[in-house]
């Protein structure tokens, strides 16, 4: 079954995601993430904020040269930062990015506000069993997470 989770990442490759330049965001490891995973991308400083989701359309894992070789024009970053990026590690990890839904922005301060307590992520954040948490910030995406991500809640009640 399919999970939603928040994920930071750096304005740069979120923008890149966002406008289509990147589709594989790269990761030092899968962090539980699997093939239909949704990710709400928090977008971390300077901009602090939620600006839309993705849908992971597969998971790869290769080794660092040849991630680069087969990849590097769908990574959207310079071979330099990749390789220092990897330095302490053998392999890559590409989340595939498939569909890509732009949100209306909801900066840090509205976050804090729907959710008391947030921190943002310094990576990986699952929603499971923290939609009732979560539900306030859910409820306002201009464009809503898949329904199927929560199957176990009831949104709606048929008369």
């Amino acid at each position: 079954m399919s999970a939603a989770a928040i994920l930071s990442i750096k304005p740069t490759y979120a923008n890149q995601i966002l406008a289509g330049s990147k589709t594989i965001e790269l990761r030092k490891s899968a962090m539980g993430l699997t093939a239909g995973d949704v990710v709400l991308v928090y977008s971390s400083a300077p901009e602090q904020r939620f600006a839309f989701w993705f849908r992971i359309k597969k998971i790869e894992a290769l080794s660092v040269d040849e991630m680069w070789e087969r990849y590097a024009s769908r990574l959207g970053i310079a071979h330099e930062d990749y390789l220092a990026y990897f330095s302490d590690a053998s392999d890559a990890v590409g989340l595939h990015v498939g569909e890509v839904r732009a949100i209306t922005p909801i900066p840090l301060t509205t976050i804090e506000r729907l959710v008391p307590g947030f921190v943002p992520p310094q990576g990986l954040m699952w929603l499971r069993g923290e939609v009732g948490r979560f539900g306030d910030l859910l409820s306002n995406l201009s464009t809503p997470l898949p329904s199927t991500m929560f199957p176990q809640q009831t949104l709606a009640f048929d008369s």
